[in-house]
């Protein structure tokens, strides 16, 4: 989701390869030996793995067009550390959430984590200028969190999650509502009840 949403910004063309993650193709096998796993860019016959290192990728090899990191260096910082932490935090608890792995202790935790993501984006993000961590406009960190758009309502809808409310996180509960309104992210991002029917597929026995 991310590499494409990234390639969309960046107006560069490319080709989408769907993968059968049950029977995986020898292409992602030879691209990707170490994990095994999705996303995996091919460049000039190059291959790029993990989804944060893709997009730092795109925005290099394509720095003209829509931007994603900062120009200050200490933004760029910030930006990688609250990357860090959307995956190491954020998608951790909602994992072991799915996953039935004490669910009331891992969907408090997520409360808590964006509660602090909400305060990274008062802190990083103009809301002046727009909804996102970016402005008016995606940035790195933007791209690295507009998965959970679509992510958190199909968890909502088939697990039973319980959000941050509208009250702690006013601005979240604004950026994702932008995203999910943002041609770029409609075109990278899954429906929410196509992503629904995955999640009821691989987790229903973990309710």
């Amino acid at each position: 989701m991310r590499a494409k949403l990234a390639l969309l910004l960046k107006g560069t063309e490319h080709e989408d390869l769907p993968e059968d993650l049950g029977n995986k193709s020898k292409i992602l096998l030879e691209s990707n030996p170490v994990h095994k796993k999705v996303p995996v860019l091919i460049h000039k016959g190059k291959p790029i793995a993990e989804s944060a290192i893709i997009v730092h990728y795109i925005d290099e090899v394509w720095p003209g067009t829509s931007p994603l990191l900062p120009k200050d260096a200490f933004l760029r910082a910030e930006h990688r550390f609250w990357s860090d932490f959307i995956d190491k935090k954020l998608l951790d608890c909602l994992m072991r959430f799915v996953r039935g792995n004490d669910k009331d202790a891992a969907n408090e935790e997520f409360i808590a984590n964006c509660v602090l993501l909400e305060g990274a984006l008062t802190k990083l993000g103009s809301e002046q200028e727009g909804p996102f961590f970016g402005g008016a406009s995606f940035s790195f960190l933007d791209v690295m969190l507009a998965p959970f758009a679509v992510w958190i309502p199909g968890i909502v809808g088939v697990m039973g999650l319980k959000q941050a409310s509208e009250e702690q996180c006013p601005r979240l509960h604004k950026f994702f509502e932008a995203v999910s309104e943002h041609p770029a992210a409609k075109g990278a991002l899954p429906p929410v009840e196509k992503l629904k029917e995955f999640i009821q597929v691989r987790f229903a026995g973990n309710k």
